[in-house]
């Protein structure tokens, strides 16, 4: 079954390290911006990944993708709206943001869960 308020509590949890790794980041100052957004994508969408498998263990993979897709969405919108950075008029963008981020987290959330399998001592 899957647990809505496991959901929202994954996402919470994800946009908040968000956001002290990059308060943490700002500190640091790292030259090249590429890799600023690179690790930044790998912590957020790797902590949700993480959390869905750990938090929703039934439905772990629905959970990843969901988690994923709206994260994806609320970052394009807060860009748009908030910003005012024209996300939207390019839409190959928008297809391969979104692609490379439900990837990683369906990857950070396969190999969860495939350490907790072999903790249990399950089969795999």
């Amino acid at each position: 079954m899957f647990e809505v308020k496991k959901f929202l509590q994954t996402v919470g949890i994800s946009i908040f390290i968000t956001v002290i790794f990059s308060i943490m980041i700002g500190f640091i100052q790292i030259p090249s911006y590429g890799w600023y957004v690179a690790l930044q994508m790998i912590i957020t969408y790797g902590s949700l990944g993480y959390f869905a498998a750990k938090w929703n263990p039934k439905t772990p993979y629905t959970a990843a993708f969901l988690g994923a897709t709206v994260v994806s969405i609320l970052s394009l919108c807060i860009s748009y709206f908030m910003f005012s950075i024209l996300v939207f008029w390019d839409p190959a963008g928008i297809g391969r943001s979104m692609s490379l981020a439900v990837t990683l987290t369906m990857a950070v959330t396969a190999l969860t869960v495939f350490i907790q399998q072999k903790k249990e001592g399950a089969p795999v």
